[in-house]
């Protein structure tokens, strides 16, 4: 038979340990299923993977380069560039701050993250690359396994108040 201090200390690390097991799974869970979510749902809220370009107007780039761009400053003609390019450019023109996003192919990225001159209308544009976006990375597989780890962990908190509710009703049936 076993004696009374051996089922204490087996009580209470049922009754303390386990749900307490629990809560650290149920954090784990929750710390893997929020970025696993953010990762499926990315594209869909955010602009990840389109880089923002700004645009400079012709005066802010005349006073940038003081009339005379260095050597280093690729300049590109506004009919080059891809659809896409000219599409950012051109919404970029119409915004307040002079920023837009390139969606879709970007061939010359490495010209904008440098820094160029675009020539548009007659006039020179300062145009770079202020943000590249990127998107976040996750597992294929850090959602579900958050979500069973949150499950798990609820299942563990709530054991030894159900062992005890059935204890309660055997004893009752008794």
């Amino acid at each position: 038979m076993p004696d009374d201090a051996d089922t204490d200390s087996e009580s209470a690390l049922f009754t303390y340990g386990v749900p307490f097991v629990g809560v650290l799974v149920v954090a784990v869970g929750i710390a893997a299923a929020v970025p696993g979510a953010y990762g499926l749902i990315q594209e869909d809220l955010t602009t990840c993977g389109a880089p923002t370009v700004a645009v400079e107007s012709p005066e802010e780039t005349d006073r940038r380069f003081a009339d005379s761009p260095p050597p280093t400053v690729e300049r590109l003609d506004f009919a080059a560039l891809a659809a896409s390019e000219r599409a950012a450019f051109e919404a970029a023109l119409g915004d307040p701050i002079g920023e837009a996003h390139v969606e879709g192919p970007f061939p010359n990225a490495g010209a904008f993250e440098n820094g160029t001159l675009v020539t548009y209308e007659g006039e020179d544009y300062y145009a770079t690359v202020v943000a590249d976006n990127p998107c976040f990375e996750t597992a294929p597989l850090q959602f579900p396994l958050g979500v069973f780890a949150i499950a798990l962990g609820v299942v563990g908190i709530l054991t030894p108040p159900v062992y005890r509710k059935l204890v309660e009703l055997e004893r009752g049936l008794e």
